[in-house]
């Protein structure tokens, strides 16, 4: 007899092989204590963690805050965490309740070697991010377009409560079928669920507006993302040119190797 954790590795394997879904939601997966207290943590790391505007995958960098935008206006502050890093007790718990149930049902496809070494080759990392309030919003974009012939995954969870700490702001995924869903109301998706997604599928995030209540603002977390890693001397070249407070100055050095074709 199959056990249960079979029985759901297969249900959530069919959710995420159907052309209608690409998704997992599991309801209530961290509870209100876990959330504010994750948050909470975040919220002073961002106040007092080193600034970097560009992303490091390495596998020493330390976190870092990261003001992400793609356009000239603030959209975001993101928190980038590596799992090679101490955190504390309450973080480190957090992250692998999350990885855990993702690693497990990517057990369903370790047996084929294209997906194990596409798998291997990616640093996994975690994005907390904080939009600011009337500009913070993502625009559509696939978080991976790799040979990977089955999902690789990534879990989102919203640290934050609408409508009470923010308006708008809404999660919208496109399925392999064409379909957008909104997490809000299609998905059903609420601060504390865990959604297991795709990482191939469009995914944005609409503008984000004040709560009707609270200051908090829409935080969100994205656990088990994934890229190919730097180079030793790519990973330096980031750091030197990125940090804060040095990058104001360095910028112009960056721009210019950046037009020369060097890829910091």
């Amino acid at each position: 007899m199959p056990t249960y954790s079979q029985i759901n590795r297969a249900s959530y394997v069919a959710e995420l092989l159907n052309p209608t879904k690409g998704y997992v939601l599991l309801k209530d997966y961290f509870s209100e204590a876990e959330i504010d207290g994750y948050r909470s943590e975040c919220q002073s790391f961002l106040r007092t963690g080193p600034v970097c505007v560009s992303r490091i995958n390495t596998d020493s960098v330390r976190d870092y805050v990261h003001p992400r935008s793609h356009d000239n206006v603030g959209r975001t502050y993101r928190i980038y965490q590596y799992l090679h890093n101490e955190h504390s007790e309450g973080t480190t718990e957090f992250i692998n309740k999350a990885l855990g149930l993702r690693d497990d049902i990517e057990q369903a496809w370790m047996d084929d070697p294209q997906y194990l070494e596409e798998k291997r080759k990616l640093q996994n990392y975690i994005i907390v991010t904080k939009y600011i309030t009337d500009t913070g919003r993502l625009p559509a974009h696939r978080d991976y377009d790799g040979p990977a012939p089955f999902p690789l995954l990534q879990c989102l969870v919203l640290l934050s409560r609408t409508p009470q700490d923010y308006t708008g702001g809404d999660f919208f995924l496109r399925t392999r079928s064409g379909m957008a869903l909104s997490l809000a109301d299609d998905i059903g998706a609420t601060k504390g669920d865990l959604l297991v997604f795709d990482k191939t599928l469009e995914h944005s995030v609409e503008l984000v507006g004040p709560g009707t209540s609270t200051a908090q603002g829409r935080w969100s977390v994205l656990i088990g993302a994934r890229a190919i890693r730097d180079s030793r001397t790519r990973g330096f070249a980031k750091r030197l040119l990125y940090s804060h407070p040095l990058y104001p100055y360095t910028w112009p050095i960056a721009k210019a190797l950046r037009l020369m074709g060097v890829p910091v």
